[in-house]
């Protein structure tokens, strides 16, 4: 990649950094999206609650999105994961894993969440397809199913009543 030098830089590239890159890049910003490829919902086979993309893959809808925000000329994507985001006198620096240093007058970090899972032989390889996290998300679906619920003290009974 010849520019290093951007506007903005978004730490991550799944459906809120590619709405603010498709935002800022049709505000005529230089912008780069940094995104490792590896969103938490990766292995998750339906979407919900996200209007018009209800049951839909979630590697589907970022697919598309990063399609559509592809057509601004002002927007690059890097693949790779930044590693250390490091504030100078013109603004900031952010590192990759593999060295590379890219330089933005601002950083947006989008980079969503990180589910810490239990220590449960199996647990991982069921998250988001038959061990489910959110009530919001996925209840709609087990509604009236026998479940089981995993939580410390009050949180515990919060999931339950929902």
């Amino acid at each position: 990649m010849e520019n290093k030098s951007f506007d903005v830089i978004i730490v991550g590239g799944s459906y809120s950094g590619l709405s603010a890159a498709m935002s800022l890049g049709r505000s005529l910003r230089q912008v780069l999206v940094i995104d490792s490829g590896l969103p938490c919902n990766r292995q998750t086979p339906h979407s919900h609650n996200f209007i018009t993309q209800d049951g839909e893959k979630p590697a589907v809808i970022s697919a598309k999105a990063k399609l559509q925000v592809d057509i601004y000329k002002t927007v690059q994507f890097y693949n790779g994961l930044a590693v250390k985001a490091l504030k100078t006198n013109k603004g900031f620096e952010i590192t990759t894993e593999s060295g590379e240093i890219f330089k933005a007058r601002k950083v947006l970090f989008a980079t969503g969440v990180k589910d810490l899972l239990p220590e449960i032989e199996g647990f991982a390889n069921c998250w988001g397809i038959s061990v489910l996290h959110c009530p919001y998300c996925h209840g709609y679906e087990v509604k009236n199913e026998k479940t089981a619920i995993i939580a410390n003290g009050e949180m515990g009974f919060e999931f339950a009543k929902l």
